[in-house]
C-alpha cells in the first residue's frame, strides 16, 4: 500500500506543476467528453483516492466525487488523505449502490485484478445512470483474454489481459454502447504471451439513457 502511495507521488506533483502523464490527461477527457455539467462519479476500485486529486486538478469543481474499493487499508489512506470525498468498502461485483444511482461509473486500472470481469462491468452499467469508463485497460486485438500473475507493489496479482472485442461485447451485453476510445500508456507483454498489448481507455453510453 505504501509502496503504491509512494509510486504515485512522483506523478501527482508532475500534474501539479502542468506535466500530467497520460493516462491522468485521458481519465479527463473521457470524464468531459460525457458533457454532463457537474456529474455524479463513481470511481470503482479507487485504492489511495488518488484519482480524486487527478479530478480536482485537470477537472475543478466539476465533479462530485465518490470512490470504493474492496481494501478496507485502502479505505482508511484514502479518507485520511482526501477527507472531503466519500469512500466506501465494497465489492466490484456486487457494488453496494441502487441502479443508476452516479452519473458515471469510471473504473480506473483494476478491471484488470478483478478475476469475476463479467460481473463487474454489469454492475458497472446498473449503478451508472448515463456513463461508464474503463480506464487504462490492457488489451490484445488478436488474442484472446488472458490472465497473468505477476509481482505489484510486493504482492502477487492477477493481471488480466482482455481481448478486445470481447470487452466490447461484454458492454453491449450489459446494456452499453461504445462511444469513445482513447490509446493509453505503453503496456507490452509480447514477450511473455508472443502477442502485443496495449492499453486503451473506453467511453461507454448506457443504451437507454
Amino acid at each position: 500500500m505504501l509502496r503504491q502511495e509512494r509510486a504515485y507521488q512522483g506523478l501527482i506533483s508532475a500534474m501539479k506543476r502542468g506535466e500530467p502523464r497520460l493516462d491522468f490527461t485521458v481519465a479527463a477527457e473521457a470524464v468531459a467528453a460525457t458533457d454532463i455539467a457537474n456529474p455524479s462519479l463513481l470511481e470503482v476500485g479507487c485504492g489511495s483516492g488518488y484519482y480524486s486529486e487527478v479530478f480536482a486538478t485537470l477537472l475543478p469543481g466539476r465533479i462530485s466525487y465518490s470512490g470504493i474499493d474492496y481494501s478496507e487499508a485502502m479505505i482508511a489512506r484514502a479518507r485520511a488523505h482526501y477527507p472531503s470525498a466519500a469512500f466506501d468498502i465494497g465489492d466490484a461485483t456486487r457494488l453496494p449502490h441502487a441502479d443508476a444511482a452516479f452519473d458515471i461509473v469510471f473504473n480506473g486500472v483494476s478491471l484488470l485484478h478483478i478475476v469475476d470481469y463479467q460481473a463487474a462491468i454489469r454492475e458497472a452499467a446498473r449503478v451508472a445512470a448515463r456513463y461508464c469508463i474503463f480506464h487504462t485497460v490492457p488489451v490484445f486485438r488478436d488474442h484472446r483474454t488472458t490472465f497473468l500473475q505477476k509481482y505489484a507493489y510486493g504482492a502477487p496479482v492477477i493481471e488480466i489481459v482482455f481481448d478486445k472485442q470481447e470487452l466490447i461485447a461484454l458492454g453491449r451485453d450489459a446494456g452499453l454502447h461504445l462511444m469513445q476510445e482513447w490509446p493509453g500508456v505503453p503496456y507490452d507483454v509480447h514477450e511473455v504471451t508472443g502477442h502485443h498489448s496495449v492499453t486503451e481507455t473506453y467511453l461507454f453510453a448506457k443504451q437507454d439513457a
